[in-house]
């Protein structure tokens, strides 16, 4: 019997994962939740992120941060495109609200080199089994 409920929740936990999102396919996040590096940059390269979809924290937003400011509050399927100048950025994430929203870190971060002309893409994802908000390189 306990091998047929450990199995259940195991099934239920994966059920809960989230999926990457083609950057194509996602929506644009509205203006009105996108507040930074929205102009073209001369001679400059850009962001986009992309938010997966799936069960785990869609009832959040999850805030995308450059160089530790809040730039955009993104929706599950959501994306932000950012224009900014080349060089080393903070990219960085966290989930926005309150209850099991407010239970992640304040923020999780990787760091970005981009070259002149230079786009790359990103995830924001919560991984299986539960486990911290995450920014990660993506293909998508």
């Amino acid at each position: 019997m306990r091998i047929l409920i450990a199995a259940v929740v195991l099934a239920m936990l994966a059920g809960c994962a989230t999926s990457p999102v083609p950057s194509g396919k996602a929506r644009p996040a509205p203006s009105e939740r996108v507040s930074g590096y929205q102009k073209p940059v001369p001679g400059g390269s850009s962001l986009i992120v992309t938010r997966d979809t799936g069960f785990t924290g869609g009832g959040c937003f999850a805030t995308v941060f450059l160089n530790g400011a809040p730039v955009a509050k993104l929706d599950t399927g959501e994306k932000a495109v950012f224009q900014v100048p080349p060089g080393e950025w903070l990219l960085g994430a966290a989930l926005d609200g309150s209850g099991l929203c407010a239970t992640n870190p304040e923020r999780m971060e990787i760091s970005v080199v981009l070259s002149q002309g230079q786009q790359k893409k990103f995830r924001v994802f919560l991984p299986a089994g539960g486990g911290s908000i995450s920014v990660q390189p993506s293909s998508f």
